[in-house]
């Protein structure tokens, strides 16, 4: 999509529900876009159970949150840090997590942080790692925003129904929907139990999945 006529600065790589390896699948993308050479800036935009600074060994102490919420004290630049022993990598952390994600993502700053990020010029390609479609309406808040929404299906995680689904959720949103990415990736327990009790009842109950 580097390529494409229309021209693809930010993304969102996403998945119906939690443990389908969303947060993996942005790094590895991030990691090869690099590697060709391209200037790519990954974003942890999933504020209730931020994965990329663990994966990356990255600190936390200030990301998107603090850009969202410190009085436009802290400058995106800021926040800003390169991947460890990689070029063309960098990375904007999740930030201290806040009381109301919905609410920071839903926010005029949010979308003119997106917007001034897009064209800054410094990046060839923005990837956000948002929460699951389904269950929240964060990943939609983000990918409103975006060039394009990617929509990750484990095949061996999810029921058949549940990319539909989100698939038409993402079109009421009016996200455009660049394409569907299928994974096999096996159920990782800690990640599973934490996003289960994390996005609540009503989600686990609703669809099957605690």
């Amino acid at each position: 999509f580097l390529n494409s006529d229309r021209p693809i600065r930010s993304i969102a790589i996403t998945s119906s529900l939690p443990t389908e390896g969303k947060s993996l699948v942005n790094i590895l993308l991030a990691k090869t876009i690099s590697e060709m050479g391209q200037r790519v800036l990954l974003i942890d935009a999933d504020l209730r159970k931020p994965q990329i600074h663990h994966r990356l060994g990255q600190d936390n102490i200030q990301g998107l949150s603090n850009l969202l919420t410190d009085d436009g004290n802290l400058h995106w630049r800021q926040a800003i840090q390169p991947v460890k022993g990689r070029d063309n990598w960098s990375v904007i952390t999740a930030g201290r997590r806040p009381p109301d994600p919905a609410r920071l993502l839903s926010s005029h700053r949010m979308g003119a942080l997106i917007n001034d990020l897009a064209n800054s010029g410094e990046f060839d390609l923005i990837i956000y790692d948002t929460p699951p479609v389904l269950g929240l309406a964060d990943a939609m808040l983000v990918a409103e925003h975006l060039d394009g929404i990617i929509l990750l299906v484990s095949l061996a995680r999810v029921d058949r129904g549940l990319p539909k689904e989100s698939i038409q959720r993402i079109c009421t949103a009016g996200a455009p929907l660049l394409g569907i990415v299928t994974n096999a990736v096996k159920k990782e327990s800690r990640s599973a139990s934490a996003y289960g009790y994390g996005y609540g009842y009503g989600y686990g109950y609703g669809y099957g999945y605690g």
